[in-house]
């Protein structure tokens, strides 16, 4: 029971990057949280701390994760091995479904298979042009009380979430690409 509160306090009040804690609030805050997408999971770490930040707040219920990301093919170099990443994941007991491609590719291959997300986190390394091409399928996975927290940069280095609800990530969706759900 103390080291759950401890480590409730540790990743709601001290967890770096400090932007990050706006997550745990809003697990907390909305709990059980237990369907997970993760866009962009660069070494997978924060995506290994959300899942089992989620368990100790799912009342006993299985996470389901979904991660997109090219993986090793990042052209940053800075991408986990897609094998490094399942066997990271999948220790932590939740359902784990990984995929490899860009928002473009990975989107319109999930969209209708995972839905009912809760949480959806899309990382500000991924490129934007991909993003566009891919948010006409981010609404059909989501319900009307899910979130979308989308990392955002203010051009000097310092990061933080900008929340979206399903209605206004459908709303950015241009006309002719909305797609019936």
């Amino acid at each position: 029971m103390a080291a759950g509160l401890l480590q409730n306090l540790l990743s709601s009040w001290f967890s770096k990057p400090d932007h990050q804690r706006e997550i745990y609030d809003w697990i907390r805050e909305h709990a059980p949280v237990v369907k997970i997408v993760e866009i962009g999971l660069g070494n997978a770490k924060r995506a290994q701390e959300l899942i089992e930040f989620s368990q100790k707040h799912s009342g006993g219920q299985r996470i389901e994760f979904l991660g997109i990301d090219m993986y090793e093919a990042r052209t940053t170099g800075d991408g986990i091995p897609l094998k490094t990443a399942h066997k990271t994941l999948n220790a932590t007991g939740a359902k784990v479904q990984l995929v490899p491609g860009d928002g473009a590719m990975a989107l319109p291959r999930v969209a209708n298979a995972f839905r009912g997300v809760q949480l959806m986190i899309i990382s500000a390394d991924q490129d934007a042009d991909s993003l566009r091409q891919g948010l006409s399928w981010i609404p059909r996975m989501l319900t009307e009380e899910s979130v979308v927290l989308w990392e955002i940069t203010d051009g000097k280095g310092n990061l933080s979430f900008r929340a979206y609800s399903q209605a206004e990530i459908e709303a950015m969706v241009p006309a002719p690409m909305r797609r019936a759900a």
